[in-house]
């Protein structure tokens, strides 16, 4: 087999394998995008737009985020990625919603990492993940 079809495979195996995650909306009708604490879980705060168009401030508890070696990593289960980074901040540009971190590695040091939020939406003012 050649390496061009080889290749094309194993594309196709890791995209059957990797689930699909849709890009998130809330940045278009939500401000004040921040990274929160809610009791010990990590969280999103804005404040969204309701569909009458008044402000609500809203938390969601983001799911499934962990540290694995200094790297943002998705995964299901509660977070525990707060546990071991710092310097935590949800970033916008544009249509694109990123959450960046200063994370520890097994080695003691530490390294920036970042890691795209996806399937978050503004649901009549309250965040909604997908």
């Amino acid at each position: 087999m050649s390496k061009t079809i080889s290749l094309a495979i194993g594309l196709a195996a890791m995209a059957i394998a990797t689930p699909a995650f849709a890009t998130s909306t809330f940045q278009n009708t939500c401000s004040n995008i921040s990274f929160v604490y809610k009791g010990n879980d990590a969280a999103i705060q804005a404040v969204c737009l309701c569909s009458n168009g008044t402000p609500n401030q809203t938390r969601l508890v983001l799911q499934g985020i962990s540290n694995q070696n200094g790297v943002l990593t998705r995964g299901s289960g509660n977070s525990t990625f707060q546990q071991s980074c710092g310097t935590i901040q949800i970033l916008v540009d544009g249509p694109n919603a990123v959450m960046s971190a200063v994370c520890r590695q097994s080695n003691g040091s530490s390294r920036p990492t970042s890691l795209s939020l996806n399937g978050i939406n503004n649901n009549s003012g309250t965040l909604v993940q997908q």
